[in-house]
Parts: C-alpha cells; sequence; structure tokens
C-alpha cells in the first residue's frame, strides 16, 4: 500500500510537471496549450484530490510521502499563477483583436464611402 501511494503521488507529480512546463511553453509562445492540455490537467487533478483529502492523516502514517505532497502543493501553486499569466495573455490577444476588427470595419467603411462618392 505505502509504495503503490508513493508510486501513484510520483507519478502525479510528473505528469503535473510536463503539464506545467507546456502551459510555462505556451506563454513563451513556444507551444500550445488547449482545450486537451486543460482536460489532462484536470484528469490529473481528479485523481489526486482524494490523496489530498487524506494528506494530514497520511503525513503522520507515512513520513516518506511528505516530500512528494509538498511537491505535488508546490506545482499547483507554480500551475496557478501560470494559468493566471495565460489568460491575461489571451486576454490581451482578445483585445488587439477586438481593435484590429475595429480598425478593419472603419477601414471598409471608408471604402464604401469612396466608392460611393467617385
Amino acid at each position: 500500500m505505502k509504495d503503490e501511494l508513493r508510486q501513484g503521488i510520483e507519478q502525479i507529480n510528473a505528469r503535473l510537471a510536463v503539464l506545467l512546463e507546456e502551459a510555462r511553453r505556451a506563454l513563451r509562445g513556444e507551444g500550445e496549450f488547449g482545450v486537451e492540455n486543460i482536460r489532462q490537467l484536470r484528469n490529473t487533478i481528479e485523481k489526486m484530490a482524494p490523496i489530498l483529502a487524506q494528506s494530514p492523516d497520511l503525513r503522520r502514517s507515512h513520513p516518506e510521502i511528505a516530500s512528494q505532497l509538498d511537491l505535488y502543493k508546490s506545482q499547483l501553486n507554480d500551475l496557478q499563477t501560470t494559468i493566471h499569466k495565460l489568460r491575461v495573455m489571451l486576454l490581451a490577444q482578445q483585445a488587439s483583436l477586438h481593435a484590429g476588427q475595429s480598425q478593419n470595419v472603419a477601414v471598409s467603411r471608408w471604402v464604401s464611402t469612396l466608392g460611393r462618392t467617385r
């Protein structure tokens, strides 16, 4: 039980580390972090939920997994910060797209008006 628990947490931490790095790559413009990544992230976090619910008891009964639980918590904090940055980046891109769209509409109207005045 103890080894299975430790291995399970290690696997979850490894998967979370990969997803966190993919999110960071997206922030740097080196990759994408899309819907499938979010699904994988949700699944990974859901797998850890029952373990976290027992975390205080597990830390007492299995002190050897405390470092893995701490790593998970640290990665979640990093992920929260990274996802917030991704959200801000997406909002900025959305604003830029809206501004470009407004400019295109204005140019289209100008061209249309120019065509009618000739």
